[in-house]
C-alpha cells in the first residue's frame, strides 16, 4: 500500500477515534461534572504512565522490529504475553504501598478506583504492544480498524455504565472491560485468523527489550511532558480544576490528527528504508505540508473554541476556553517533532528522543512549579507550550544534523507544495464526478 493511501486511512482512522474520543469526553463532563471527571483524570493519567513504564517499550520495538523484517511473528506475539507477568507482579507492592502511604500524586481517587487501574494496566500495555504489530507488519487496515473499534467500544461501555450508575469508579470499570474484550480480539485476529500460533524466543526477546528499553526512556520522560502538569495541577488546585484542564487538553491534542497519522506511517516506513536520501526529502515535505495545516485547524478550533466547548461539556467548564487557548501554539509547534521523532526512531536513533525528552521536560517541571500555584490551570497550559517548543527545537536540530537537511526545508512551506495538494484534489475531485 502506497504512503499518501496509508497515511489518508491512517488520518481518517485518526479523525473518527478523536471524534469518538471527544464524544466520550462530552458525556464523561455531563454526567460527572468537573470534580468527578477530575478524578477519572488522575486515576487515567496513572494508568497511562503506568503503562508506559511498564509497557517495556514492546510498542514500539513491535513496530521496529518487524518493519525490518528480522523476527518471526509467532515469536513477537509469545514474548508480548510474556511480559504480562513481570508487569503483573510489579504492580502488587505498589497497591499496598500506597495503602501505607497514601501517594499525593493520587489524591481524590480511592482504594478501589486505584485497584482497578492496577488491573487494567498489564491489558493496556498488552493491547497497546500488540496493535502495534499491526503497524509493524504494515498493515494499515487492519491498525486503524483496532483503534477506531478501541474508540467505539470505550464509547459504548461508558455511556452504558456511566448511565447506570453515575460515578468515577463505573467509568473506570468500563475502562477495564473495552481493554479486556479489544485485547482478547486481537489475539483471535493474529491467532486465528492469520494462523499464528505465539511461541517464545529468547533471542525475539532480547532484540525487543535492547531496542524497547531505549525507546521507553525517552517515551516515558515524553509523557512527562504531556501529562505531568495533571498532577501538579492535582497537587495544588482542587479536582474540578482537573477535570477542566483535561477537558482542554483533549481538545487541544485532536489537532494532532494529520501529524500523528503521517508519524504513524512514517515509522515503519522509515524501519524499513534504513533513512535513505528519498525517505528523507519525503519527510522534509510532509513535515512543511502538515504543520501547515494544523496552524490553520488550530486557527479554527481558537475561533469557535468557546461555543462548542459550551456545546460539548456546559457552562461549568467555561474555564476551558483560556487553557485551551493557550495551550493551541504549543501543540501546533509540536507536530513538527511528532513526525520527526519516529524518523529518528524508524533509523534507530531513540536515543535522540529521550536527549530531547530530559532537556524540555526540565521546562515542564520547573514552569509547572512556578505557573500553577500562581496562575492555575493557564500556568499549566503556559509551561506545556514552552515545553513542546523545546522539544521540538532539539528534535529538529538533531534531525538536521542527521540528514543535513536545511530548517527550511523542513518548516516552510513550498509552492510546490501547494501545487502538489492542488492536484491531489483535482484527482480526488475528477474521481468522485466519475
Amino acid at each position: 500500500m502506497g504512503f499518501v493511501k496509508s497515511a489518508s486511512i491512517t488520518f481518517m482512522g485518526n479523525l473518527l477515534s478523536f471524534v469518538l474520543t471527544l464524544l466520550s469526553a462530552a458525556i464523561m463532563a455531563r454526567l460527572l461534572g468537573p470534580a468527578g471527571r477530575g478524578i477519572v483524570e488522575v486515576a487515567t493519567n496513572f494508568l497511562s504512565f503506568a503503562t508506559l513504564i511498564l509497557g517495556w517499550g514492546l510498542a514500539s520495538a513491535n513496530v521496529y522490529i518487524l518493519g525490518r523484517k528480522q523476527e518471526s511473528l509467532a515469536a513477537v506475539l509469545g514474548n508480548n504475553l510474556l511480559m504480562l507477568l513481570p508487569t503483573a507482579l510489579l504492580l502488587i507492592p505498589f497497591y499496598f504501598l500506597n495503602q501505607a502511604y497514601h501517594f499525593q500524586f493520587l489524591r481524590g481517587v480511592n482504594q478501589l478506583q486505584i485497584l482497578i487501574v492496577l488491573i487494567t494496566i498489564p491489558l493496556f500495555s498488552f493491547k497497546a504492544g500488540v496493535v502495534n504489530i499491526f503497524l509493524g507488519l504494515q498493515d494499515i487496515v487492519e491498525y486503524n480498524r483496532l483503534n477506531v473499534l478501541d474508540r467505539s467500544l470505550s464509547l459504548v461501555l461508558l455511556t452504558v455504565f456511566l448511565l447506570l450508575v453515575p460515578t468515577p469508579t463505573t467509568a473506570l470499570v468500563a475502562t477495564f472491560m473495552g481493554v479486556l474484550m479489544l485485547s482478547l480480539w486481537e489475539i483471535y485476529l493474529i491467532s486465528q485468523r492469520r494462523g499464528i500460533k505465539p511461541v517464545l524466543d529468547r533471542a525475539v526477546l532480547r532484540g525487543l527489550l535492547s531496542y524497547g528499553v531505549q525507546a521507553q526512556v525517552g517515551n516515558t520522560i515524553q509523557k512527562l511532558n504531556y501529562r505531568l502538569d495533571v498532577f501538579i495541577v492535582n497537587y495544588y488546585l482542587p479536582l474540578s480544576q482537573v477535570g477542566i484542564y483535561g477537558a482542554a487538553v483533549v481538545l487541544a491534542e485532536t489537532l494532532w490528527g494529520v501529524s500523528s497519522s503521517i508519524a504513524t506511517v512514517i515509522f515503519p516506513l522509515a524501519a524499513a528504508s534504513g533513512g535513505d536520501k528519498d525517505m528523507q526529502a519525503f519527510t522534509n515535505q510532509i513535515t512543511r505540508m502538515s504543520v501547515s495545516l494544523i496552524a490553520f485547524f488550530s486557527l479554527g478550533l481558537a475561533v469557535i473554541s468557546k461555543p462548542l466547548i459550551m456545546l460539548m461539556y456546559g457552562s461549568a467548564f467555561a474555564a476551558t476556553v483560556p487553557a485551551l487557548l493557550l495551550l493551541l501554539p504549543g501543540i501546533t509547534i509540536f507536530s513538527v517533532s511528532n513526525i520527526l521523532a519516529n524518523y529518528l526512531a524508524g533509523v534507530g536513533l531513540a536515543t535522540r528522543n529521550t536527549y530531547s525528552a530530559l532537556i524540555s521536560s526540565g521546562v515542564t517541571i520547573a514552569l509547572d512549579l512556578l505557573l500553577i500555584p500562581r496562575m492555575g490551570i493557564n500556568g499549566a497550559s503556559i509551561a506545556t507550550t514552552f515545553s513542546y517548543v523545546t522539544f521540538t527545537t532539539t528534535t529538529l536540530i538533531f534531525y538536521i544534523r542527521f540528514t543535513h537537511a536545511r530548517w527550511q526545508d523542513v518548516l516552510v512551506f513550498k509552492r510546490g507544495d501547494y501545487l502538489l495538494l492542488k492536484e491531489a484534489l483535482r484527482r480526488k475531485l475528477a474521481r468522485s464526478g466519475t
